[in-house]
């Protein structure tokens, strides 16, 4: 490979999305030399529209966000204090609403709900006044060699850029994983998932609501003032139907499938549809690589385990290479990185483990399924300790909770 002009830098993270950017805020926060590159062009971050995607972030992930240098990120979203779930996949039965509280497990709220942009656009503006930290944008990652104990990555630009250390945080299509030959098990779930934001009449009281049909689960997550987000899933071919509806009659199916549970309400952004399927990459390492977020693995929105699963990676990463480099060890050195693989590995296996066996359980209309389902809500209503577990599993889990987590410094 034929190299113009060499930059030489520490850590080079590949993705600059709320992972990526969260990794290198740590990272250069500890006096480390990090470059990132993003395709994301800085001079239209004010004039980004916004979506109806959120992430419910757990107070764990919190944790983390305010590590690297946003301490007031509740601000930007609304608590989210309970869960409530109704049972719609037996239309000859009532429905059984299910509600799960936050002050059960010892909590004043599970999480905050924040738009992503906001949280994305927050993080940048972040990174761009922060020392140590260098941003290529709007650029993306071309290829790259490993030679002589380095990363050479070549950028659209022609750029190339020398590291130690590539960390992939580039999406479910990662071209870093591809590159390092990491092989992926990929499952297809023959569904969409339909997101938007809408303003009701009546307020969410900050409880989440999540309607089981047997298409797919539909949740409404609240967000600032008489605001929710919604998470519809549905078989693919259906959601196509309903997103080529006019926004009247979208509305109109809308407000039949939850019962205006929320009141009178109106879309406050366009209708955004993406298929679902499981991703998991066989290894998270190879020589001088890491991958974490997307690039590692990519579940269903069931449960809002998405972010926090990847914000847990970031966290990891970050406090193995700290403690490394305290110990005046490499950024990549083998020890670190099979380090940071072990101890992310029960977390992953039980959580991507998880939410794929909640996807078949919710998602289907096989009754003995959903007579277990339902006889498993009655149990967790009339059991407490067996919905303090629950909770505590699902909404507040201690599975790699790292110092960064747990509030600490890196």
């Amino acid at each position: 490979m034929v190299h113009n002009k060499i930059i030489q830098c520490d850590i080079l993270v590949s993705g600059g999305g709320i992972a990526g950017l969260t990794f290198g805020l740590l990272m250069a926060g500890l006096g480390l030399n990090v470059h990132i590159i993003d395709p994301l062009d800085p001079n239209k971050l004010d004039s980004m529209k916004p979506s109806g995607r959120t992430v419910a972030l757990m107070n764990s992930s919190l944790n983390v966000i305010r590590a690297a240098g946003l301490g007031d990120v509740e601000s930007l979203g609304a608590p989210l204090e309970a869960m409530r779930i109704i049972d719609k996949s037996s239309p000859t039965k009532p429905d059984e609403p299910h509600d799960f509280e936050s002050f059960d497990i010892g909590l004043d709220q599970f999480g905050y709900n924040i738009p992503n942009l906001t949280l994305h656009v927050a993080l940048f503006k972040r990174a761009l006044a922060q020392k140590n930290l260098t941003l290529h944008c709007p650029q993306k990652l071309q290829n790259y060699t490993v030679e002589n104990g380095h990363v050479l990555a070549v950028l659209s630009d022609d750029t190339t850029i020398k590291a130690p250390l590539l960390v992939g945080a580039d999406g479910r299509k990662s071209l870093v994983r591809e590159i390092a030959g990491i092989k992926t098990i990929e499952k297809p779930y023959g569904q969409s998932a339909m997101t938007f934001l809408i303003n009701h009449s009546h307020s969410h009281n900050n409880t989440a609501t999540e309607f089981h049909y047997s298409s797919g689960p539909l949740a409404l997550v609240p967000l600032s003032g008489n605001q929710s987000s919604v998470v519809w899933v549905e078989k693919t071919a259906r959601a196509q139907e309903l997103s080529a509806l006019s926004p009247s009659d979208f509305q109109q199916i809308f407000a039949d499938k939850t019962g205006d549970i929320l009141g009178a309400s109106n879309l406050e952004t366009p209708l955004e549809s993406w298929p679902l399927c499981l991703i998991k990459a066989k290894r998270l390492t190879a020589p001088h690589i890491a991958l974490i977020a997307e690039a590692a693995h990519v579940i269903s929105p069931i449960t809002a385990q998405g972010l926090n699963l990847s914000l847990r990676d970031v966290a990891a990463l970050a406090e193995v290479l700290a403690d490394g480099v305290r110990c005046g060890l490499s950024l990549s050195d083998p020890a670190l990185l099979r380090t940071y693989e072990k101890r992310r590995s029960l977390d992953l296996a039980t959580r991507i483990g998880g939410v794929d066996g909640m996807m078949r359980l919710v998602s289907n209309d096989i009754a003995p399924l959903k007579i277990m389902r339902r006889a498993g809500f009655k149990a967790m209503d009339k059991i407490l300790p067996l919905k303090q577990f629950a909770m505590q599993h699902g909404l507040a889990p201690t599975i790699d909770q790292g110092r960064l987590a747990q509030g600490g410094a890196l």
